[in-house]
């Protein structure tokens, strides 16, 4: 669900606001199994609760509105509480509160977490989606067991010792990385787009299709083709998608249909959205989701290292 229910400028803003740079007691080893998805069991505020566990962002804390009722969460004064206007939220806003609650992974010592809720599901099966980071240790590891076992070692560096992200440059951008598990897709935005094509690792595929991030969110993508070889950060590329306007993938799938879509059409619709993104001054970024991590038996958070190490085994 997210690297982009980061969402981008708005929970992302909400988010800086309640950061803090809190010293993690970390030691020893922990293994979450996804059967078929990560769960953790919480204590927010000594209420018990259940959440997604999630890898594509810091330490924080992301409630249902109705669980952060259930433990009467208040937001911070003045700051704690705004309206966002995004359309990776469902119904294109939400209001979105937030302040450091004591919660924790049960078993383990409470945190003064950064925690968000919001008046819109985020989580249709839990209360809510926590981070990979709350839990204590120095080296936590996400098995899939319905993933093919064994297969090679892909390592790359996160940005630092507490961030979910990896940076990587190509065609001269550089480009914000991370894993998401929780959507079948790996999207991109159109910076990051134009910039593998620039590199000769993806072509257009001029297919129009939709990309779900959050429960009641759907929007409008186009598919990529991987040239022979393609990777980034040592990850192949399976089946990436960019993000396009609604007015452009209207466009291109009308002409799809009349049989009038040609490869200049297809340019355009990611460029012009690269020209937009850049002009607003919004980063390039890449989701990586379960197309790819489907193959990845073992997903390990180095703390120490400050990298994320994955056993993977690819087809081909």
């Amino acid at each position: 669900m997210w690297s982009c229910w980061r969402s981008r400028q708005g929970i992302n803003g909400a988010l800086a606001l309640l950061l803090a740079a809190a010293p993690v007691a970390a030691q020893d080893s922990i293994e979450i199994v996804a059967a078929p998805r990560p769960v953790a069991d919480i204590l927010v505020k000594s209420t018990p609760m259940s959440a997604r566990v999630a890898l594509n962002f810091e330490r924080a804390l992301f409630l249902n509105l109705p669980a952060a009722q259930r433990a009467k969460l208040k937001p911070f004064p003045i700051i704690g509480k705004m309206t966002v206007k995004n359309p990776l939220l469902p119904g294109g806003e939400a209001t979105i509160r937030g302040n450091f609650v004591s919660a924790g992974i049960v078993g383990s010592k409470p945190q003064r977490t950064p925690t968000i809720w919001i008046d819109k599901i985020i989580n249709t099966q839990e209360d809510g989606v926590i981070s990979i980071f709350a839990y204590p240790q120095a080296q936590v590891t996400l098995v899939q067991p319905a993933a093919p076992q064994g297969g090679q070692t892909i390592a790359f560096a996160r940005d630092g010792k507490e961030d979910a992200d990896a940076k990587v440059t190509i065609a001269g951008e550089k480009i914000t990385l991370v894993l998401d598990h929780s959507t079948n897709l790996t999207v991109m935005n159109a910076r990051a787009a134009v910039a593998l094509e620039s590199a000769g690792l993806v072509r257009r595929g001029r297919t129009v299709g939709l990309w779900s991030p959050l429960p009641g969110v759907q929007l409008p993508v186009e598919r990529l083709i991987p040239l022979a070889g393609a990777k980034v950060l040592g990850i192949p590329l399976q089946e990436p998608f960019a993000r396009i306007t609604e007015a452009r993938a209207r466009e291109l799938d009308a002409q799809a249909k009349a049989g009038t879509s040609t490869a200049e059409d297809e340019e355009d619709a990611i460029v012009v959205t690269a020209e937009k993104e850049r002009k607003r001054g919004r980063g390039p970024w890449i989701s990586v989701g379960q197309d790819v991590l489907q193959f990845c038996s073992r997903i390990a958070l180095d703390r120490p290292g400050k990298r994320w190490v994955l056993t993977c085994d690819f087809p081909g």
